[in-house]
This record gives C-alpha cells, structure tokens and sequence, in this order.
C-alpha cells in the first residue's frame, strides 16, 4: 500500500527513487507542458535559467522553439511565453522546444529522477490520479508543489489537494501523511477552483501584465487526458547541457 505525501514548500521532501510523483505548478508551467502535448506532444527540454535555455535552443538546432518567463512574460528572443492559451491552435507535431520558468524548471529538476514523474495540473488532474495509480507496488506517491519563489504556493497546494482527492476516491486503502491531508482541506476551503487560483499571489501576479485569462484557463478541472512525463518514455527531459 502507497503512502501519498505532499512536499508543500518546494525542498521540504527528498525524492524518492523508487516513488512515483506529480510535479505541480498551476500558474503556469505545468498547465503550460500540458497544452504542448495536447498541441502535438513535442520534445521539450527543461532548463533552469535563461541563459541556458538560449544555449539548449542553439545546440538542438534550427526550429527548436524557445519558451519561458521571467516576471510573467518571455525574455528577449523567445519564441513563446508561459502561456498555456499560446499553444491551443498551435501544431508542436514533431517540433522540440526549451521550457524555462522561475519555478516550474527546479522542481522538475529536483523531481524528475523519480520511478515516474508527471506533470500535473488541475486540467488534468483525474488523468494524472490514474498515472500515479498504475503501479500498484511503489512505495510513496508524492505531489510536489513548485511554490513561488521558494515560498508556499497556495494554487499549488490547491491543486495537490484535488489530486490527493482523485487519488483516495479511486484508491480508499492509500495511507495520506499530514501534508496530504493538509492540501485535502486547503482544497476543501473554496468553492471552486478558480476563486482558489484567484486567491493565490501566483494568480494576483499575472493582473498587471495582462495575463489574467491565462488564471481562467489554468483552473478548469479534469478536462484533459494529457499527462508529460519526465524522462524513460517521456517528452520532457532536463538540459543538462551537451
């Protein structure tokens, strides 16, 4: 039997090698993976800050398509922002990409040597229930929050809280530590997901720079089957530079 555990405040928990886990970061990051693999399931190479995301784009080569944030909006020469609405009517089929985010990029970094790692957000939160779920003899199942700026993150709490709800109404038996109970209430404390997110710094942060809608589209539930993975048979990998 499972234990679930949320890693509330980004470093809190170690990964745990022979776990499985869902790297959360609503706004916007992993909203953002899931859009480009609904978008045509790119490769997409993750890199922890700006210069080298630049650096991964120039050695993968010509049509590598560079992708990020720095203050909510893409630094100078990206292709694209963190905007998951960016890539709705946009065909990735075949293309790679570099994604660098301020938070998203260390926690699936931090995160991605575990058995399974998936990248979860609210859109598709039921399918990454079932992800987590599909090996029935893994050890711990942990819900890792990106946070913000290495500070907790109310929207991701949230979201690992829905989570940990699809994960005990498909799975009653499993153990749920502290902090997945913790997140449980958290989520349990708003009557929907969008006044949550809306409640959240994270989502209070993207007023100023127009990107409001992008909170809107981040909190619709379960309605997407995508689920990234990290590294093994997965479309996102780490740069680790070459």
């Amino acid at each position: 039997m499972s234990n679930v555990r949320v890693d509330l405040l980004p470093g809190t928990l170690a990964p745990d090698p022979q776990g499985v886990c869902a790297v959360v970061d609503v706004i916007r990051a992993t909203t953002t993976l899931v859009a480009m693999a609904e978008a045509g399931d790119p490769e997409v190479w993750i890199a922890g800050d700006v210069d080298a995301a630049r650096q991964a784009a120039q050695q993968l080569g010509p049509g590598t398509l560079l992708c990020g944030e720095r203050g909510g909006l893409p630094p100078e020469g990206f292709d694209h922002g963190n905007s998951p609405r960016e890539f709705q009517d946009t065909d990735l089929s075949g293309r790679r990409a570099v994604l660098s985010t301020t938070n998203g990029a260390y926690a699936i970094e931090r995160w991605g040597q575990s058995r399974r790692t998936c990248i979860a957000g609210l859109r598709n939160a039921g399918a990454v229930a079932d992800c987590l779920l599909a090996d029935p003899d893994v050890p711990t199942i942990t819900i890792a929050c990106a946070g913000r700026s290495g500070a907790l993150a109310l929207d991701d709490v949230y979201t690992a809280g829905v989570i940990v709800e699809r994960l005990r109404d498909a799975s009653p038996d499993l153990k749920l530590d502290e902090s997945a109970v913790a997140a449980l209430h958290v989520a349990a404390g708003y009557p929907s997901a969008e006044a949550a997110l809306a409640a959240s710094r994270s989502g209070q942060a993207l007023k100023p720079v127009g990107l409001w809608e992008d909170v809107i589209y981040c909190a619709q539930v379960d309605v997407s089957q995508a689920v990234p993975e990290v590294g093994g048979q997965g479309r996102i990998r780490v740069w680790g530079g070459a």
